[in-house]
């Protein structure tokens, strides 16, 4: 009898799987850099915020209304580098996310943003004039 469970049984045997579980990462990509740069302007045009002071990244559709942006991967890669921030806490606006409304902080660039967003309009500006388009 003494190889039976107690009332409770045993603690099994951690295997190397469940001690460690792999974490899965999102893949961070600034896509192209023409997407980039488009984006780059439309955060200096004030288009995309942050919903609920999390990481979900919109885009204004209106001043009352957003949806998720399909660049997502793209601006976590430049808010990542250093090239996009969240505006402060005082310009949170409240918008519609669907039938719900919710506190939204808009995106702004910093002066790395700036500069990348100014080197890009520079070299899409000589590629269009040098007929490598």
């Amino acid at each position: 009898m003494t190889d039976q469970l107690g009332l409770f049984g045993t603690n099994p045997e951690p295997t190397p799987s469940s001690t460690a579980p792999a974490r899965q990462r999102r893949s961070r990509s600034t896509g192209t850099p023409a997407v980039a740069a488009d984006v780059l302007a439309d955060v200096h045009h004030g288009r995309y915020g942050l919903l609920d002071d999390g990481d979900r990244y919109v885009v204004f559709e209106d001043d009352t209304r957003v949806r998720l942006a399909a660049e997502e991967n793209v601006l976590a890669s430049l808010a990542a580098g250093g090239y996009v921030e969240r505006r402060p806490i005082r310009d949170t606006v409240s918008c519609r996310h669907g039938a719900i409304r919710r506190p939204v902080t808009p995106l702004r660039l910093t002066k790395r943003g700036h500069a990348l967003m100014n080197r890009w309009g520079a070299l899409a500006s000589y590629r269009t004039h040098s007929g490598k388009d």
